[in-house]
Protein backbone atom coordinates (compact mmCIF):
# COMPACT_ATOMS: atom_id res chain seq x y z
CA UNK A 1 0.00 0.00 0.00
CA UNK A 2 1.60 3.39 -1.03
CA UNK A 3 1.17 6.29 1.32
CA UNK A 4 -0.12 9.63 0.24
CA UNK A 5 2.03 12.22 0.90
CA UNK A 6 0.41 15.77 2.60
CA UNK A 7 1.80 17.80 -0.74
CA UNK A 8 0.37 15.18 -2.95
CA UNK A 9 -3.18 15.59 -1.29
CA UNK A 10 -2.91 18.92 -1.50
CA UNK A 11 -2.05 19.49 -5.20
CA UNK A 12 -5.03 17.26 -5.96
CA UNK A 13 -7.25 19.35 -4.36
CA UNK A 14 -5.82 22.05 -5.81
CA UNK A 15 -5.90 20.97 -9.61
CA UNK A 16 -9.80 20.30 -8.86
CA UNK A 17 -10.81 23.38 -7.22
CA UNK A 18 -8.88 25.66 -10.14
CA UNK A 19 -11.91 27.27 -12.54
CA UNK A 20 -11.05 27.58 -16.21
CA UNK A 21 -12.89 30.16 -16.84
CA UNK A 22 -11.65 31.26 -20.49
CA UNK A 23 -14.94 29.47 -21.46
CA UNK A 24 -16.72 31.25 -19.45
CA UNK A 25 -15.72 34.28 -20.90
CA UNK A 26 -15.95 33.16 -24.30
CA UNK A 27 -19.85 32.28 -23.46
CA UNK A 28 -20.44 35.56 -21.71
CA UNK A 29 -18.51 37.34 -24.54
CA UNK A 30 -20.54 36.24 -27.37
CA UNK A 31 -23.54 36.75 -25.57
CA UNK A 32 -22.83 40.37 -25.29
CA UNK A 33 -21.75 40.77 -29.28
CA UNK A 34 -25.71 38.82 -29.51
CA UNK A 35 -27.47 41.49 -27.49
CA UNK A 36 -25.17 44.68 -29.05
CA UNK A 37 -26.26 43.63 -32.56
CA UNK A 38 -30.23 42.65 -31.81
CA UNK A 39 -30.57 45.77 -29.82
CA UNK A 40 -30.43 48.37 -32.39
CA UNK A 41 -33.40 45.69 -34.29
CA UNK A 42 -35.68 45.99 -31.53
CA UNK A 43 -37.80 48.92 -31.64
CA UNK A 44 -38.01 50.96 -28.79
CA UNK A 45 -41.38 52.52 -26.87
CA UNK A 46 -44.87 51.36 -26.41
CA UNK A 47 -46.37 49.09 -28.56
CA UNK A 48 -49.31 50.68 -30.32
CA UNK A 49 -51.15 49.69 -34.03
CA UNK A 50 -50.34 53.16 -35.90
CA UNK A 51 -52.75 53.98 -38.80
CA UNK A 52 -51.65 52.99 -42.17
CA UNK A 53 -50.29 55.60 -44.93
CA UNK A 54 -48.85 54.97 -48.43
CA UNK A 55 -46.43 57.89 -47.53
CA UNK A 56 -44.75 56.58 -44.41
CA UNK A 57 -41.17 58.61 -44.03
CA UNK A 58 -39.77 60.34 -41.80
CA UNK A 59 -36.19 61.08 -39.75
CA UNK A 60 -36.87 60.80 -35.75
CA UNK A 61 -33.40 60.71 -34.95
CA UNK A 62 -33.63 64.22 -33.30
CA UNK A 63 -37.26 64.14 -32.41
CA UNK A 64 -39.05 63.93 -29.15
CA UNK A 65 -41.64 60.82 -29.68
CA UNK A 66 -44.77 61.06 -27.81
CA UNK A 67 -46.90 57.81 -27.85
CA UNK A 68 -50.49 57.96 -27.18
CA UNK A 69 -52.11 54.58 -26.40
CA UNK A 70 -55.29 52.47 -26.62
CA UNK A 71 -56.65 54.11 -23.69
CA UNK A 72 -55.31 57.38 -24.00
CA UNK A 73 -52.54 57.61 -21.56
CA UNK A 74 -49.76 59.97 -23.13
CA UNK A 75 -46.17 58.33 -22.96
CA UNK A 76 -42.69 59.71 -23.20
CA UNK A 77 -40.02 57.40 -23.54
CA UNK A 78 -41.84 54.98 -21.92
CA UNK A 79 -43.23 57.01 -19.12
CA UNK A 80 -46.79 57.58 -18.58
CA UNK A 81 -47.20 61.63 -18.13
CA UNK A 82 -50.16 63.66 -17.67
CA UNK A 83 -50.44 66.72 -20.34
CA UNK A 84 -49.19 69.30 -17.56
CA UNK A 85 -45.93 67.53 -16.98
CA UNK A 86 -45.91 67.09 -21.11
CA UNK A 87 -46.15 70.74 -21.93
CA UNK A 88 -43.32 71.31 -19.39
CA UNK A 89 -41.03 69.03 -20.72
CA UNK A 90 -41.69 69.71 -24.31
CA UNK A 91 -41.55 73.37 -23.30
CA UNK A 92 -38.09 72.83 -21.75
CA UNK A 93 -36.79 71.24 -25.09
CA UNK A 94 -37.80 73.47 -27.37
CA UNK A 95 -36.32 76.73 -25.43
CA UNK A 96 -32.75 74.42 -25.59
CA UNK A 97 -32.92 73.47 -29.47
CA UNK A 98 -36.20 75.27 -31.45
CA UNK A 99 -35.30 73.13 -34.25
CA UNK A 100 -36.81 69.64 -32.24
CA UNK A 101 -39.58 68.02 -33.99
CA UNK A 102 -42.23 66.10 -32.21
CA UNK A 103 -43.23 62.82 -33.74
CA UNK A 104 -46.79 61.31 -32.21
CA UNK A 105 -47.37 57.75 -32.30
CA UNK A 106 -51.04 57.24 -31.93
CA UNK A 107 -52.60 53.90 -31.68
CA UNK A 108 -55.65 53.65 -34.51
CA UNK A 109 -58.33 53.15 -31.62
CA UNK A 110 -57.83 56.64 -29.36
CA UNK A 111 -60.27 59.89 -30.35
CA UNK A 112 -59.74 62.55 -32.45
CA UNK A 113 -59.62 64.21 -29.10
CA UNK A 114 -57.61 62.87 -27.40
CA UNK A 115 -55.10 63.58 -30.51
CA UNK A 116 -56.42 67.20 -30.43
CA UNK A 117 -55.49 67.42 -26.59
CA UNK A 118 -52.05 66.80 -27.19
CA UNK A 119 -51.40 68.77 -30.37
CA UNK A 120 -52.70 71.52 -28.38
CA UNK A 121 -50.06 71.24 -26.00
CA UNK A 122 -47.66 70.99 -28.52
CA UNK A 123 -48.63 74.22 -29.62
CA UNK A 124 -48.63 76.14 -26.35
CA UNK A 125 -45.42 74.76 -26.10
CA UNK A 126 -44.61 76.47 -29.42
CA UNK A 127 -43.31 73.36 -31.35
CA UNK A 128 -43.19 74.06 -34.94
CA UNK A 129 -42.43 70.45 -36.27
CA UNK A 130 -44.85 68.25 -35.58
CA UNK A 131 -45.28 64.42 -37.37
CA UNK A 132 -47.88 61.83 -37.13
CA UNK A 133 -46.01 58.24 -37.17
CA UNK A 134 -47.98 55.81 -39.56
CA UNK A 135 -47.19 52.53 -41.14
CA UNK A 136 -46.02 51.61 -44.26
CA UNK A 137 -49.21 50.44 -46.58
CA UNK A 138 -48.32 47.05 -48.09
CA UNK A 139 -48.64 47.23 -51.51
CA UNK A 140 -50.26 43.70 -53.40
Amino acid sequence: MKEENFFDVEQKENALSRINIVNFVDVALTLVIILLMISPIVEQGMEVKLPVSSVSKMAIEKSIVITIGKQGKIFLANQEMDIQRLQDFVRTKILQDPDTSVVIKGDRAITYQELVNVLDVLKRADVKKIGLATEAKVAK
